[in-house]
């Protein structure tokens, strides 16, 4: 039990300042407060459907073979996309617009 409590500690503490971070270098600090609630939400979310529907592939296939067959797949696939993104992003920030009175 305390294992599993160390565990969930690290890995959580982990995660948070770097979408932090990101959020903040991506969007600026005005909407980060909303992004940042937006990406946990999203989180929080994916995390409930991952369980539920491993318990529901073992449930129907008596294995969770499949589930983490899945699992697998999305992970690499959002890697994927994440790398993608990455490479196609721009090197220099936009200039500013100044306005004039």
């Amino acid at each position: 039990m305390q294992l599993t409590l160390l565990f969930g500690a690290i890995t959580g503490m982990g995660v948070g300042p770097l979408v932090a971070g990101a959020v903040a270098e991506m969007f600026g600090l005005r909407w980060q407060a909303m992004i940042q609630g937006l990406a946990f939400m999203s989180h929080q979310i994916g995390s409930f459907l991952g369980a539920y529907g491993g318990g529901l592939i073992y449930d129907q296939l008596g294995s969770y073979t499949m589930a983490w067959r899945i699992g697998v797949a999305l992970g690499l696939a959002g890697g994927i996309i994440q790398v993608a993104f990455a490479l196609i992003r721009p090197s220099q920030p936009p200039a500013p617009v100044l306005r004039t009175a």
